[in-house]
C-alpha cells in the first residue's frame, strides 16, 4: 500500500503504536527498518547516501513458467495445483531473502518479480563492516536457495509425477557507489527508495550474471581488499565484447564472490 494513504488511515483509525494488529499490516508492506523509521524517512527527504546495492533474480524462472504452462494443457485437472507449488518456492525464497538480509543488516526495497533489489550500510555506523554483512548475506542466500529449491522440485516430482528440464538457480550481483535514497513524492503515488546511476549500474550486473553466479564490480572489489583481515575470495572475469553492460560497455572486468577462506590471510 502506498506510503501516505497508510499514514492516512493510521491517523484515521487513531491507532497506537502498542496496537499489535496494525504493525502487523503495517509490517507486510515495508522492510522493518523502514516501517520503524517511517516518520523521520517522510520528514529527512532524500540525501546522497554510500550504500552496497544488490540484486537477487531467479535465472530460467521465466523459462519453468513456460515449461509448466505447456504440461497444463496435457493434465488440465492438476494445472492450478502444479503453479501453486511455484508460488510456496517464492513465498520461500522471499521469507528466506527478507530473514537473510534483515540479518545482516541490510534494507530490502522491494520485490521485482523474482527479484529483490536491497541495499547495505544505511544502518552501520561503520562502513567497512558492511562489506562482510552485504558478503555474507549474498553466500548465505545462495546457500539456501539451492535447498528450497531441492524441496520444491522433489514435491513437484513426488505429487506431480513430473520433473521439470529447466533448472533454475539464484543469481546476484553487488556493487557499491553514492545512491539517493529517501522519501519520493507525487500526488499519486509515493515511496521509500534509492535511485541513481550506481543503482542502474549495478542491475546491469545482475543482467550480466549466470546460474548461480554472485558477480560484484570492480569498485567493490577493491573496497574488500582494503579490508584488513578480508576473507571473501573472488575470481576476475573479462566480459567479451558481445556480453558487453549496455550503457556501461567500457567496462571490461568484473569478479565473481567464490566463497570465504577457511583461515585468514596475512
Amino acid at each position: 500500500m502506498e506510503i501516505d494513504n497508510w499514514c492516512k488511515y493510521m491517523a484515521k483509525q487513531n491507532i497506537t503504536d502498542n496496537d499489535p494488529y496494525s504493525k502487523e499490516q503495517l509490517s507486510m508492506y515495508f522492510d522493518p527498518f523502514i516501517y520503524k523509521h517511517i516518520k523521520e524517512l517522510r520528514l529527512d527527504g532524500v540525501n546522497i547516501h554510500k550504500l552496497i546495492i544488490v540484486f537477487w533474480d531467479i535465472s530460467k524462472f521465466s523459462a519453468l513458467i513456460k515449461e509448466l504452462k505447456a504440461l497444463m494443457k496435457k493434465r488440465m485437472k492438476k494445472q492450478g495445483l502444479i503453479f501453486h507449488e511455484l508460488e510456496y518456492l517464492l513465498r520461500d525464497y522471499y521469507s528466506e531473502a527478507t530473514r537473510v538480509i534483515k540479518k545482516n543488516n541490510g534494507i530490502l526495497d522491494k520485490f521485482i518479480g523474482d527479484g529483490i533489489f536491497a541495499y547495505f550500510g544505511y544502518q552501520d555506523n561503520k562502513f567497512d563492516i558492511v562489506h562482510s554483512k552485504a558478503m555474507n548475506a549474498a553466500l548465505e542466500l545462495k546457500t539456501n536457495f539451492i535447498k528450497i529449491k531441492e524441496k520444491h522440485m522433489k514435491i513437484l516430482s513426488s505429487h506431480y509425477d513430473y520433473k521439470p528440464t529447466t533448472n533454475i538457480n539464484l543469481k546476484c550481483a553487488m556493487h557499491i557507489g553514492q545512491v539517493v535514497f529517501g522519501y519520493w513524492y507525487s500526488p499519486l503515488r509515493s515511496q521509500i527508495t534509492a535511485i541513481g546511476d550506481d543503482v542502474n549500474f549495478c542491475s546491469r550486473l545482475e543482467g550480466f550474471a549466470d546460474n548461480d553466479q554472485i558477480i560484484i564490480s570492480k569498485e567493490l572489489n577493491n573496497a574488500l581488499r582494503k579490508i584488513t583481515n578480508n576473507t571473501f575470495r573472488t575470481k576476475k572475469i573479462k566480459i567479451s565484447e558481445d556480453k558487453k553492460l549496455k550503457t556501461y560497455e567500457h567496462v571490461n572486468y568484473v569478479y565473481e564472490l567464490i566463497g570465504k577462506n577457511k583461515q585468514i590471510l596475512n
